[in-house]
């Protein structure tokens, strides 16, 4: 890739280019005419579509495991409070992204039956955000404000499970889902006697 080309800012726009689009929506000239790339110098980059999605795949994981880190790190809040906070931002930015979803979750959908490669990245990087949120899950249990009935992974994948349902539903719905996710967050919330 020559100087003209910053491998990193391709990659971003190729992470909004599949946000937007989709795998099958884009193909490799929208991707060279929107990066400036030629044909020779993407396939030598990237070598192939599928691996630039990849790619794009994995610097999106990057920055959605630093933004749950950065959140969930703030002693400001209860981790019940945290978690309740995080995924009300995150549901609620789906208005000012024009309920995109989330990358990893589109493209769970539209490719993960179709390609192995990306079924595996895009299991990957879901489990690295549940394993990112589990923390605060194991913490807000331990403070006796969410049920101790599951064990704190499979509740926190239980938990972002049904965030990533809600984002798939928010696309047709155009609503972000808000009530359901609070509501769901505080069905699993232990009764203060």
């Amino acid at each position: 890739m020559n100087y003209k080309h910053n491998k990193e800012l391709v990659i971003k726009k190729g992470i909004e280019l599949f946000w937007t689009k989709g795998y099958h929506n884009l193909g490799v000239d929208q991707i060279c005419r929107e990066t400036g790339m030629t044909k020779g110098a993407f396939y030598n980059s990237f070598k192939s579509k599928e691996l630039f999605l990849l790619t794009t795949i994995e610097s999106y994981g990057i920055l959605i495991t630093n933004h749950l880190q950065t959140h969930l790190s703030t002693d400001k809040q209860k981790a019940f409070d945290k978690l309740l906070t995080l995924y009300k931002e995150m549901l609620q930015s789906q208005t000012e992204n024009n309920y995109k979803g989330c990358l990893v979750n589109n493209m769970m959908s539209e490719m993960a039956v179709s390609s192995t490669s990306v079924s595996s990245l895009t299991e990957s990087q879901f489990n690295k955000f549940v394993k990112t949120i589990e923390p605060t899950v194991k913490k807000a249990q331990q403070d006796n404000d969410l049920t101790n009935s599951i064990n704190s992974m499979l509740l926190t994948e239980l938990i972002h499970t049904t965030f990533f349902g809600l984002l798939t539903r928010s696309k047709s719905a155009k609503t972000p889902g808000l009530v359901l996710m609070e509501s769901f967050l505080y069905t699993l919330k232990t009764k203060n006697i």
